[in-house]
């Protein structure tokens, strides 16, 4: 055998050896990869439906928060906040995206539940206006003019009619269903309509203009949360702990890295234009709407309470200490 034929038998012996090698290590690294799946606890988040404001659920999900702690989790929309606590009630789902203080009038109806964790702090609605007025100064600018908002009981109608109060006015509000304050207003039904982003946004795309901001007037204010049945933190500890990282991670992801979070966001909300989804995100933010911490503070579950018990949702008392989870 010649030296030449030997080198070249050597050679391909090594490329077998390495090939063999290689895929062993993709093999292990698949199982690995499935074990690691396999050892994920499931759970189910219901929500609402997909709503830009909750940003920090779906960049936890997407960039991988809710994985690293050990969850595999599924979303499921229900259509409706009262629909989204009846499927944690019910165990249909194990956590719930909802307006926090359902959990407290649930209890008066002897039906238990704790928030695990912030969403949205603050009121995330703005006055907008196709008129040509200047911002207002205070809530007595209302004077003479008409606001579109979600149907009573929502709290956007509730918090605007506390606005009309709070300055001696008579409330003068019209009622539209999600998707048509915008058309109210171009329509001339109302001249002020209470949107939520990214709507704002686009409404001051198209040569609207921002008037007011409730989350700036209002401040902390436990606007929606993450629920689930008490029962949960008495057997699962351990869920609610790692639950509450993952949207931390997710939080300080959309304080830090705004730029890397809005790109996550166009990716889930492609039928926003980027430019849209940016200036909705960056109001977000700047407004508090979106909050640095994923606990609940003191102030804005006092906030929300207070408004349930003004129009009567909820006659007793909702301790923080009660509803409110936080890790010991």
């Amino acid at each position: 055998m010649s030296m030449g034929t030997l080198r070249s038998r050597i050679r391909l012996a090594g490329i077998a050896i390495i090939l063999v090698t290689l895929t062993i290590y993709g093999i292990l690294s698949q199982k690995s990869e499935l074990n690691d799946d396999a050892n994920k606890i499931k759970i189910t988040i219901a929500q609402f439906g997909d709503f830009f404001l909750y940003a920090p659920l779906y960049i936890a999900l997407d960039e991988g928060y809710f994985s690293r702690e050990g969850l595999d989790v599924t979303i499921i929309n229900t259509g409706g906040d009262d629909k989204t606590w009846a499927a944690v009630i019910s165990g249909s789902a194990d956590f719930g995206v909802a307006d926090p203080t359902f959990v407290a009038v649930s209890a008066a109806r002897g039906q238990n539940g704790i928030v695990v964790a912030n969403l949205v702090n603050g009121v995330p609605f703005w006055g907008i206006t196709y008129l040509d007025v200047a911002p207002f100064t205070d809530a007595k600018s209302l004077a003479n003019h008409s606001v579109a908002t979600f149907p009573s009981p929502s709290t956007a109608y509730a918090l605007q009619q506390k606005m009309f109060a709070d300055a001696g006015l008579v409330p003068n509000i019209r009622e539209g269903a999600f998707g048509t304050i915008i058309p109210m207003l171009k329509a001339g039904t109302a001249d002020i309509g209470l949107e939520l982003e990214p709507n704002v946004s686009l409404a001051v795309s198209e040569g609207a203009k921002i008037v007011y901001s409730l989350a700036e007037r209002y401040g902390d204010f436990a606007m929606t949360g993450v629920t689930a049945k008490d029962t949960t933190a008495t057997n699962n500890p351990q869920i609610l702990v790692s639950l509450r990282s993952a949207l931390q991670g997710a939080l300080d992801l959309l304080h830090d890295e705004p730029d890397r979070a809005w790109a996550k966001l166009t990716e889930r909300f492609p039928g926003v234009a980027p430019k849209v989804a940016r200036e909705a995100l960056n109001r977000a933010l700047q407004d508090g709407v979106v909050p640095r911490s994923a606990a609940i503070s003191r102030e804005a579950w006092g906030k929300a309470i207070a408004l349930r018990k003004e129009v009567g949702d909820l006659s007793g008392d909702a301790p923080y200490e009660r509803f409110i989870w936080n890790p010991k």
